[in-house]
């Protein structure tokens, strides 16, 4: 029978420790706090108020993840979504020369986002998106969000839905049969923000 992994160590040298010898050093990464709030559920006998936690990790290196808590409390909320960063981490296709290759398109809801390659990076908009973009490892991108309403759990589940569909030029080249420096990202030469090879003579 497994076992939870025990929370071991104090202050910023804290890390996971899995049955595995598996480390998850938070050294590595960076904490973003995207939310908290309360909610309430009504019941015949009274009402029942919980607080709830919504938490933001990345490496730069494509290794992203999110947590939400809820409990009692906003010590007990914020220490389930800690914990739920470690069973939720996504590691994202990535390529630190083109980190970005073809339009990803991210929806949840009311929430859409659209993240277009770029050759430098233009962060203008939504700061937790910009702050999540960057800890991704995305460097040369530019996004645009449109919603009717701020729900940042809405946010959070478009925008795993879009970085996780990115790609590394290598892998593309592969797909198309094509050389890597046969290639060109977004703009005139290709189509609906799609990688399209293009020949030079």
């Amino acid at each position: 029978m497994l076992q939870e992994p025990e929370f071991e160590g104090t202050g910023e040298t804290r890390f996971f420790a899995m049955k595995s010898d598996e480390i998850f050093d938070t050294r590595h990464f960076t904490l973003i706090f995207i939310n908290s709030d309360s909610v309430t559920n009504v019941t015949k006998l009274n009402r029942i108020n919980k607080r709830r936690v919504l938490l933001f990790i990345g490496n730069l290196d494509g290794v992203i993840s999110f947590g939400k808590g809820k409990a009692e409390d906003y010590e007990g909320a914020f220490e389930k979504a800690f914990k739920r960063l470690r069973t939720n981490l996504v590691c994202v296709p990535l390529d630190r020369r083109m980190s970005v290759t073809k339009r990803l398109n991210g929806q949840h809801n009311d929430f859409r986002i659209k993240i277009w390659p770029q050759k430098q990076a233009n962060f203008w908009g939504n700061p937790y998106i910009w702050k999540m973009l960057l800890y991704t490892g995305f460097t040369n991108c530019r996004f645009m969000c449109k919603s009717r309403k701020r729900d940042p759990y809405s946010m959070i589940y478009a925008f795993f839905n879009a970085v996780t569909k990115n790609e590394t030029p290598r892998s593309i080249a592969e797909q198309q049969g094509v050389k890597m420096w046969n290639m060109s990202y977004g703009n005139h030469t290709s189509v609906n923000g799609e990688v399209e090879p293009i020949n030079k003579y």
